[in-house]
């Protein structure tokens, strides 16, 4: 059986975002958790597809400029600094950043644009989804999420 978070990141993955709110809705501290970890290793996954760890910083930059122009309808939701981190540290070139609220935010906003940048077909899609729970976890699995982290998801993936 699927659990709610696989669930919802599939939702996310494949554009099906009211569904992906609604489970993220009916999360529990626990699926936070799972979620977190879940987003991390698909991120990290479609990262590694994008850039190369030591390549130059000027793509990284342009990239998270790219995700929060589309994305953070407000332009204060992901902060570009944590964004670029989230990158390096997926290319290994930064520590682990931790799983909290604005952590989920700009993981979400980053695999989005990845996504839609790279024009995944469904199997590539599947694929990243597969390899997610399966990625190296990061030391600091803490999501500190609750209803916060709720409303800041949703407030990024609702329309403007």
């Amino acid at each position: 059986m699927v659990s709610d978070p696989h669930a919802a990141l599939r939702g996310l993955l494949t554009g099906r975002l009211r569904g992906h709110e609604r489970r993220l809705g009916r999360f529990a501290e626990s699926d936070w958790r799972r979620y977190a970890d879940l987003l991390a290793g698909a991120l990290l996954v479609a990262v590694r597809r994008r850039f190369v760890a030591g390549q130059d910083r000027a793509p990284v930059i342009r990239f998270v400029a790219s995700a929060r122009e589309r994305y953070d309808a407000t332009g204060r939701d992901v902060d570009p600094v944590l964004a670029e981190a989230l990158v390096w540290a997926a290319l290994g070139e930064r520590p682990p950043v931790p799983h909290d609220a604005a952590a989920i935010v700009a993981r979400t906003v980053l695999l989005l644009g990845l996504l839609e940048d790279e024009g995944l077909t469904d199997s590539e899609r599947d694929g990243i989804l597969t390899a997610a729970p399966h990625t190296p976890p990061t030391p600091q699995r803490q999501a500190r999420m609750g209803s916060k982290g709720n409303a800041s998801v949703c407030r990024v993936l609702s329309p403007p």
